[in-house]
């Protein structure tokens, strides 16, 4: 069976009793690149202080288009330039609502990434939900 990298979040394979979990398929492999690049913030690898985002720094900004654009900007940034082979469909934002639909303050924000890869003439959609 063909593996591709390490699954992110690292977890142990408790099926073959190793260390790492490796992924299996594109679509897992692809999903666990993305996450680890989103949620690695920019300076923290060694060797590549421009390897991740500032996705942090919008966590007690408000919740404004302006803002958005500029998590969207960001996330497209680093896409383009570590994951070249990934292409972004869609950037959402979601909210946490009460049960009379109404948006809680100062609650979490989920960031919905749609995104498409390609190998040779396959190619699939999937998307990746984050919670701040």
């Amino acid at each position: 069976m063909a593996t591709y990298n390490i699954t992110f979040p690292i977890k142990d394979n408790i099926e073959t009793n190793t260390f790492f979990k490796l992924s299996e398929t594109s679509k897992i492999a692809y999903t666990s690149d993305l996450l680890l690049l989103l949620l690695t913030e920019k300076g923290q690898r060694y060797y590549e202080p421009d390897f991740g985002t500032d996705l942090i720094k919008y966590i007690f900004e408000p919740n404004d288009s302006i803002t958005f654009g500029d998590v969207q900007q960001e996330i497209k940034r680093a896409v383009s330039l570590y994951i070249p082979s990934l292409t972004i469909d869609s950037i959402g934002l979601e909210k946490d609502v009460d049960a009379d639909g109404m948006e809680i303050p100062e609650s979490q924000i989920n960031i919905i990434v749609g995104f498409t890869y390609s190998e040779d003439s396959f190619s699939e959609t999937s998307t990746l939900t984050i919670s701040f």
